[in-house]
């Protein structure tokens, strides 16, 4: 005799078979966006100046330096005073950056919310908690693989 209270296998296969199509959509999904995000933070410059404006930095979405641009008066500077200024601007850039591209990033990391990670159910799938392999992650904010 069964318990009508426990469901029998092929009820039990096909509630993880919905579970795990419904989480390949979501992936697929999150796979859309990334492509769409990663486009988008490729053409990303923020700038940043100096509190005076004699200095200003642009970095990519992953705070590289792309440009600098210094006023007449910076020159004015002794060289240890623009060195300092310069440094000063280019972290100001680069945490900007890195603020830009986690707050992109959130819409991704918020659509995965309560459900089980894939390799949870599939061993070897590809994590959705993680959507930025290790060998991809470079390039991008908070990543420094760098010797």
């Amino acid at each position: 005799m069964t318990d009508p209270l426990v469901p029998d296998d092929n009820e039990i296969r096909r509630q993880a078979r919905m579970e795990i199509n419904h989480m390949l959509d979501v992936y697929e999904e999150q796979k859309a966006r990334l492509t769409e995000i990663h486009a988008h933070l490729d053409s990303v410059r923020i700038q940043a100046r100096s509190v005076d404006g004699t200095v200003e930095v642009s970095v990519d979405s992953a705070g590289i330096v792309t440009g600098i641009t210094l006023q007449p008066a910076a020159l004015r500077n002794k060289p240890d005073d623009l060195a300092r200024k310069l440094t000063e601007v280019i972290r100001e850039a680069a945490t900007h950056a890195e603020k830009y591209t986690l707050d992109a990033m959130t819409p991704v990391t918020e659509i995965v919310g309560t459900l089980p990670d894939l390799p949870d159910l599939i061993p070897g799938a590809p994590s959705l908690r993680e959507p930025f392999p290790a060998d991809t992650a470079e390039g991008f904010a908070g990543h420094d693989d760098a010797p």
